[in-house]
């Protein structure tokens, strides 16, 4: 990590430390308060005996800034509220053991992250109740799940119905209760394509996605496809590539457009229909959004085997889909 050679010093003098520095060791304890209206206090452990540390910030525009503060052993560091605005950053610091140059640095600590107002900040995973790891991936100003969601309890840890016959499936329109399917009743297809939930289990208020988490709404995914250049193309841009008769991929050929290169790795993971009835695995990927549109029918997100597109479309509420969450 490289750092700006750019000094502040921090009170009036300094003194000489009574104990040895040790520069092969990195700071540690670091956190982050933020108080509206005064800034970010940074805060680490510093290093016994240290006589100065430099410290780096990324901010939310990728652009950073470093300082270096000498002449005593610090451990915190304020910035003022003026100079912050909204969105995620992530900060490193390492302790100077010296105050002459090259100062005896010690190795770069593991970084913090924080975030103001809205910002965006994508973990690497997120767990959901059941233990279920899945990755995630930052796609513009978004935070997604890389893979579709296998829960089969709500966040209160209350288990969503499953095992339903066609009829009783069907029936769920009548009796607006939440359901859970896995494809064709074969338990590999959970492990690879997740599991088809009924926009019913998608609006319960006990939640299916992790806290933190929600199933996005029809304005969401218009944000993803927009930012991914559109509904003509984005589909492309969404789907894993490969195709089945080639032995490289999960889309029946010719799955037209596809290079996932938004890293959202949509599978073509079918559905369970109205009558109960799987079907289109290898053909089409099909996600929820909350958006209700009647007393029957609900908002989705479909990508298909035969183009490039994603294409916005109305259908059942008891339908099977797949869900993919976003953060909030």
């Amino acid at each position: 990590m490289n750092f700006m050679v750019t000094f502040v010093l921090l009170g009036s003098g300094f003194f000489a430390s009574a104990q040895v520095c040790d520069p092969s060791v990195a700071p540690t304890g670091l956190t982050t308060t933020y108080t509206p209206g005064a800034g970010v206090l940074l805060q680490w452990d510093a290093i016994p005996g240290s006589v100065g540390a430099q410290f780096k910030v990324v901010l939310p525009s990728g652009a950073s800034f470093s300082r270096q503060i000498m002449g005593f052993e610090p451990g915190q560091f304020a910035v003022p509220d003026v100079v912050l605005s909204p969105g995620d950053y992530t900060w490193r610091v390492r302790a100077a053991c010296s105050e002459t140059m090259p100062y005896d640095l010690t190795p770069v600590s593991e970084s913090h992250s924080f975030t103001i107002g809205g910002g965006s900040y994508c973990p690497a995973t997120v767990t959901d109740i059941d233990g279920n790891v899945y990755n995630t991936i930052q796609i513009g100003s978004q935070c997604w799940m890389q893979e579709n969601l296998k829960v089969e309890r709500y966040r209160n840890g209350e288990s969503i119905p499953t095992g339903l016959s066609n009829s009783a499936w069907s029936n769920t329109y009548t009796t607006t209760d939440g359901a859970f399917a896995v494809y064709n009743n074969e338990a590999s297809n959970k492990d690879t394509y997740g599991l088809l939930y009924n926009w019913y289990a998608v609006d319960d208020t006990r939640g299916i996605c992790p806290t933190g988490w929600h199933v996005p709404t029809a304005g969401e995914w218009t944000d993803l496809t927009d930012h991914l250049g559109g509904e003509s193309v984005a589909g492309g841009h969404m789907k894993t590539t490969g195709t089945l008769s080639a032995g490289t991929g999960l889309w029946q050929a010719p799955n037209t457009g596809a290079t996932n290169s938004s890293g959202f790795s949509g599978l073509p993971g079918g559905i369970r229909n109205n009558l109960g009835n799987f079907t289109f695995q290898g053909t089409s990927g099909d996600w929820w959004s909350s958006r209700e549109v009647s007393a029957g029918s609900a908002v989705l997100r479909r990508l298909v085997y035969a183009g490039g597109n994603a294409i916005r479309s109305l259908n059942p509420k008891q339908n099977g889909f797949s869900v993919r969450c976003l953060r909030d």
